[in-house]
């Protein structure tokens, strides 16, 4: 068994090192021993697939006769010919419901149009290959569902072929029918699926050259859009299971708190209640809080019922805290020795440089919240040491894990039914919310949908760390840089999730690591967590979104300081350099970052002539899961703080773009997303407790925040990377540096806060 660190690291997306990348393949090896039947999910057919974590599943011949072929978590053909896909990683919006279809059917050659999509049932997997964050899923599962797809288009062709007695040289698959080309004769998938089934699985698959795709690359548009925008798609929150009642719960306002005492008989003399019960928190990784849940037949009945408890808290000894005091701390912490160095090259000690030569800055951002559109809900049942789940969860088998561990259940008797998310940007990469459920559920003897209102979402979400930026650059006479030293403080996730004892070196990715990308001879990062009595959690982009902030408006600012412009000073410190190894293996390209940061500057007009209270602002990553991001923003000054956003440009080098449509419909949310965090987005604390309680009080983007969004991708035949948290990071600093171009640098996010105000 696993300790709660181990798990952690083995199943958290930001942990996991991903495979390098490879050089491109024409011909894929899979050995027999390699193929395992599922009778839960397969009846009689031929079960061939490979987990999406990369590992081969395998497969059998099938006994007797077969109504369908099924490759493993991956398709099914029945004898009607109709091709079903099914997904391991979780739908919230991102698309992968039409992305990881389209690499399995361009290989399997079917119409797309056709083929059905369903969500693979949990268990039908490899642990670990339902995990859906750090977006990995494209990157991550491109080899293995080209192999699942060429593997049946193999299968049915030689099926075909053995029929007609002909080479298969001579035969092809093309739109769900192979066709012998001498003759002309051609046969269904459905008429050849249990002949398929029959054969021995080929050792080798030719996969396609990128040259001859005619799916991939191609717009494929979200074919559940219909549903969704008529309120026919059915989320986690519209679930309901026979004889379910509902439960809402009162929360300890304080992390680390405890209940104290309880009057609840008013809320039981609410009609349609049922019962009130209690639950006691959990330490690390989910930090559950202790709290009081009222159940009842309905969920107004529950709420009412909330309303009338009378509860009396023990808050504990960190009950006085405030984010006021918070970045007092930071920045009187920051002038100190940082608490450990995380990176150097060179030697910053020995750079000298007078203060006419010397820049210090600071840069902060306060804590965030998910805010997603579909509140936290999920259902549980729990008959004695038996469970079952239903609800969305992007790290669903963590969440068994550590159900089984908090709440004394068998993991092997937690049965979880993954529903599609309403929008998550992390928040359920945490699963607080169903250990609390199964907890509740435990004190029931029927199902129990536990559903959290606004004001619980905003007030009780895992949050994105706040953080706190020290940095100084030196050059010499020249005006070449010589030194950097950037010391990040944050209130760190790491420490949350895994407790005091962890490295938090995940905290610096972004810059702030080996994955720094300007050329500076010496160089220095560090890091110092500084403790607060807050639940964080990841968001959407998480640690480069931090550090890339304080990144790209400091080089920003040395750039203005020195008189260079600053796009060229970015190209000068890029161009030239060698790829070289970054945090967790990866590989940094700075040609690629140039790449994308010359894109946006030609598609903004970077150079062209402009008003005199026009500005344009510039800033551009890597992200960790191999892809380059940048963005380029047009401003208009109303005022001496007042400005118009007239025009963002968003560039991406992905790699192969599968779903050009999809990969748009990511940039602009991480814009729109990335934006509400440079305007609004703010979660303030007193007292230990969260002052925000919903959209009025925690402002996302507005309509009219958001200007024309271009968005271009840099053409690439590398592999494909990630394209949903790319970009975010870059557009914060890109309005930054458009606003200290016109001579006003922000240098604390929101900027609201700094008296900007926009049309």
């Amino acid at each position: 068994m696993m300790n709660r660190g181990d798990e952690y690291l083995n199943s958290n997306p930001r942990i996991l090192k991903t495979r390098p990348n490879v050089a491109h393949m024409t011909k894929t090896s899979i050995s027999r021993r390699q193929f395992v039947k599922l009778s839960a999910f397969t009846s009689t057919g031929l079960v061939l697939g490979f987990s999406l974590t990369g590992f081969p599943a395998a497969a059998m011949s099938p006994a007797g006769d077969c109504d369908f072929f099924q490759p493993n978590a991956f398709l099914r053909i029945d004898k009607s010919g109709l091709v079903t896909i099914l997904v391991g990683r979780q739908e919230m919006g991102q698309g992968v419901n039409i992305s990881l279809p389209m690499i399995v059917a361009e290989e399997l050659e079917v119409d797309f149009q056709k083929i059905k999509t369903d969500i693979a049932p949990f268990g039908s997997l490899k642990e670990g290959a339902h995990d859906t964050g750090g977006s990995q899923s494209v990157t991550g599962g491109w080899d293995e569902l080209r192999q699942a797809g060429a593997t049946a288009r193999t299968m049915l062709v030689s099926a075909a072929a053995k029929r007609w007695g002909v080479d298969e040289n001579l035969c092809k698959a093309e739109k769900g029918i192979v066709v012998h080309t001498v003759s002309g004769n051609s046969l269904s998938y459905g008429d050849l699926a249990c002949e398929a089934a029959a054969l021995p699985v080929p050792p080798v698959v030719a996969l396609k050259d990128g040259k001859d795709y005619k799916l991939i690359g191609k717009n494929q548009y979200k074919k559940s859009l219909k549903e969704v925008l008529t309120g026919k798609a059915k989320y986690g929150i519209d679930l309901k299971v026979p004889g379910m009642l509902y439960a809402v719960a009162e929360r300890c306002p304080v992390l680390g708190g405890s209940l104290e005492s309880l009057d609840d008989s008013e809320t039981l003399a609410v009609p349609g209640v049922v019962k009130v019960v209690r639950y006691t928190g959990t330490g690390i990784p989910m930090n559950v809080r202790p709290g009081v849940a009222v159940i009842a037949t309905d969920i107004w009945a529950a709420m009412k019922g909330r309303r009338l408890l009378k509860i009396k808290w023990n808050e504990g000894a960190q009950n006085t805290e405030s984010t006021e005091q918070l970045f007092k701390t930071f920045a009187a912490t920051a002038k100190k020795q940082p608490k450990q160095v995380v990176h150097t090259a060179g030697d910053t000690a020995k750079t000298k440089a007078p203060a006419s030569r010397t820049l210090t800055a600071t840069y902060s951002a306060p804590f965030l919240a998910h805010a997603q559109m579909e509140p936290i809900n999920c259902i549980a049942e729990v008959k004695g040491d038996r469970c079952e789940f239903w609800g969305g969860l992007q790290l669903p088998d963590w969440a068994v894990s550590t159900i089984a561990t908090e709440c004394s259940i068998p993991k092997a008797n937690i049965k979880v039914n993954l529903a599609l998310m309403g929008g998550a940007f992390g928040r359920r990469l945490q699963f607080d919310f169903a250990i609390e459920a199964v907890k509740i559920a435990q004190q029931a003897d029927k199902p129990v949908k536990v559903i959290w209102d606004r004001m619980d979402d905003i007030r009780f979400d895992n949050y994105r760390p706040a953080n706190y930026h020290r940095l100084q650059a030196k050059w010499d006479t020249a005006g070449n840089l010589q030194s950097w030293e950037h010391h990040v403080l944050t209130t760190s996730i790491a420490r949350m999730v895994e407790g005091p004892e962890a490295k938090d070196l995940s905290e610096m990715l972004g810059g702030a690591h080996k994955d720094f990308w300007y050329a500076v001879p010496n160089v220095k990062t560090s890091y110092t967590p500084v403790d607060f009595n807050l639940q964080r959690g990841w968001l959407r982009g998480v640690e480069p979104v931090v550090n890339v902030f304080a990144v790209e408006c400091f080089i920003d600012e040395i750039a203005q300081k020195l008189k260079k412009d600053p796009l060229q000073y970015r190209l000068s410190l890029l161009e030239g350099r060698e790829p070289f190894k970054a945090y967790w293996d990866k590989t940094v390209e700075p040609a690629r970052l140039a790449g994308v940061l010359k894109l946006a500057a030609e598609k903004i007009g970077w150079t062209q002539k402009r008003a005199a209270n026009r500005f344009v602002g510039i800033a551009g990553h890597m992200f960790f899961c191999d892809s380059y991001a940048a963005h380029a923003i047009e401003i208009e000054m109303t005022g001496p703080k007042k400005f118009k956003i007239l025009k963002i440009v968003a560039t991406i080098d992905c790699g192969l773009v599968v779903n050009p449509d999809g990969m748009k419909n990511q940039m602009e949310g991480g814009t729109v997303f990335g934006l509400g965090q440079a305007l609004r987005n703010e979660i303030t604390v007193e007292n230990s407790r969260v002052v925000q309680d919903g959209y009025y009080t925690y402002e996302l983007a507005r309509y009219k925040d958001v200007p024309q969004i271009e968005v271009y991708a840099v053409p690439s035949e590398a592999k494909p990377g990630g394209a949903g948290e790319v970009g975010v990071a870059t557009i914060s600093p890109a309005l930054c540096n458009a606003l200290a171009a016109a001579g006003r640098r922000p240098h604390a996010l929101p900027i609201k806060n700094e008296g900007f105000e926009w049309l």
